[in-house]
């Protein structure tokens, strides 16, 4: 199993030599350990014979990162980090050093000669099993045709592996390559308007390859608090389902979501997380009788972004190989799939960008050459009263184009989400609306749940709902905002709108009367990016009524 033919050999770096003395005597005669102090020992260690490399955390001349990078012959040799503490920051530069795994030990402290015996368990159980990943991995890859671990033989007596081996299912890395590679292939030539298809037949692909139930992109939410499925493959042909094993949504380590516990922390470590049949530690949301979960995190700038999750009817091994072919082609499957949404993103800015444009350079002339006719007015007559029409028309423009920013402004439709009070929006919105001669009426909003929303947002859409009353109706307008089954509705007692219009009513540009078409465009992209949606009808008044329903 060594790479020299003979007894597998362990090199374990550690300043303390009762961690040194817990490994050697854990391991040998089965294994031969060779164990150093230091990191300047640890280079005349590390030979062509070495099968694994284990550097403590714990050194007293050097970091682990830089003995790692000082070390000429560890081209192929399985190298795994023992850190004292789990850390995300240490992952992160582990592995970009070069490191194969993170371990982590069940104590801080070097266990002193009487707490040896409990401190070993924890020490050389995790060492052993980063040490089975890396053999089971060599041994998988020289016997691809292989369908089954039974037939499997191993050499280095660790027994825990074999048995394992032997009652899994194992998936061939040769076998998977062909795969991926088509996989990747396909997702680099896609078109902007082939994304969407590939990866739901990229994840179809993967999923026949390994015989899975399932294969599902997770990625984070626009508020990036949560994980939310993406897109899907199931083998009973429903997409874009919601998944059946507790998955959606599931939060990570570094946000507040706690709906997936066990999942979190592994992930942010930029580890994948498998669950089986024969595992004692499954999460209850994952509660199968038989087979595996595999989720495989998604890492874009050395941040986890999403996640990839296989599930299979049958217990399976996933090799380390096999884990990091199916880690690459998921990263580059949320590569492809970033690239869509910044796409997306580029065409809003577009149109956002064109509808500026086509304010500007129309429809701030109207009220332009009504300030300069009266201002020259003024000018030839010597009449202030003339003034006044030209103010009205800047501040007309000064709507405008305040209204103009917001749209141009808007990358995202709404900020911070926090419980809202719907009534307690509604009252400060009217508030900041001058509306001397209207009235406000409201009806059940106290019985109303609070809603996750962006207060500030939220209340910028009711104040432009109240002034597009104001300028299509007039200033004594009676307004109505009253509870419904699953949301609010604003009325007014004004003429309406006209039913052919109802369907362009939140257009860019469309006004009634003297509004700037703008506002009613804003509060449907407030609306819309809480994830709610906006209508319009008639009111019982016979005016116009704006229905907005919560998303449940």
């Amino acid at each position: 199993m060594s790479r020299g033919g003979t007894a597998f050999q362990l090199v374990y770096v550690d300043g303390s030599s009762d961690c040194r003395e817990v490994v050697r005597s854990a391991f040998e005669p089965e294994w031969a350990v060779t164990t150093a102090e230091t990191g300047h020992a640890a280079g005349d260690a590390v030979d062509e014979d070495a099968d694994c490399l284990v550097v403590s955390s714990d050194l007293p001349d050097t970091d682990p990162i830089s003995l790692y990078e000082s070390l000429d012959d560890t081209d192929g040799l399985p190298t795994v980090l023992f850190a004292a503490d789990p850390d995300a920051d240490t992952v992160r530069q582990a592995f970009r050093a070069g490191f194969d795994d993170v371990i982590y030990k069940n104590t801080g402290e070097s266990p002193s000669p009487g707490q040896q015996s409990g401190a070993s368990a924890g020490v050389t159980d995790a060492i052993e099993q980063a040490v089975d990943d890396a053999e089971l991995s060599s041994t998988l890859e020289t016997a691809a045709t292989a369908t089954t671990a039974s037939k499997l033989t191993t050499t280095d007596g660790v027994s825990g592996l074999r048995e394992s081996a032997q009652e899994l299912v194992t998936t061939s890395a040769q076998a998977l390559e062909g795969t991926t590679l088509n996989v990747s292939r396909s997702l680099m030539s896609a078109a902007a308007d082939e994304v969407d298809v590939k990866i739901r037949w990229a994840l179809q692909s993967l999923a026949t390859e390994l015989d899975a139930t399932q294969c599902l992109l997770y990625e984070h939410d626009d508020e990036g608090d949560r994980l939310v499925e993406e897109f899907g493959w199931r083998d009973d042909g429903v997409e874009d389902a919601p998944v059946t094993t507790g998955l959606d949504p599931v939060g990570d380590e570094s946000l507040p979501a706690p709906a997936f516990p066990g999942y979190e922390e592994r992930l942010q470590q930029f580890d994948a997380v498998c669950y089986d049949s024969t595992a004692s530690d499954d999460p209850p949301e994952y509660d199968a009788e038989q087979g595996t979960l595999l989720a495989l995190p998604i890492v874009i700038d050395w941040e986890l972004t999403g996640m990839i999750v296989i599930t299979t009817e049958v217990p399976r091994r996933w090799t380390e190989s096999v884990r990091q072919q199916l880690t690459a082609v998921g990263e580059l499957i949320g590569h492809t799939d970033r690239r869509r949404r910044r796409r997306n993103e580029l065409e809003e800015q577009n149109e956002r960008l064109e509808q500026f444009t086509s304010v500007i350079s129309h429809d701030l002339q109207n009220p332009l050459s009504v300030v300069n006719g009266y201002l020259e007015l003024a000018m030839d007559t010597g009449d202030t009263e003339h003034l006044e029409p030209a103010v009205e028309a800047a501040e007309r423009m000064e709507t405008m184009l305040n209204e103009l920013l917001t749209l141009a402004r808007e990358g995202r439709a709404v900020g911070d989400i926090e419980p809202t009070n719907i009534g307690r929006v509604v009252s400060s919105a009217w508030s900041a609306v001058d509306t001397p001669e209207a009235t406000l009426q409201t009806e059940g909003l106290e019985q109303l749940d609070e809603v996750s929303a962006d207060p500030t947002r939220l209340q910028e859409a009711f104040e432009n709902l109240f002034r597009n009353a104001l300028d299509h109706v007039g200033e004594d307008v009676s307004i109505t905002v009253s509870a419904t089954e699953n949301g609010v509705a604003v009325a007014d007692d004004g003429p309406g709108i006209p039913e052919t219009e109802q369907d362009q009513v939140f257009e860019h540009g469309y006004t009634g009367g003297d509004g700037t078409g703008l506002g009613l465009a804003i509060v449907e992209t407030i609306i819309e990016g809480h994830g709610w949606t906006i209508d319009v009808g008639d009111s019982d008044a016979g005016g116009a009524e704006f229905v907005i329903e919560f998303d449940e």
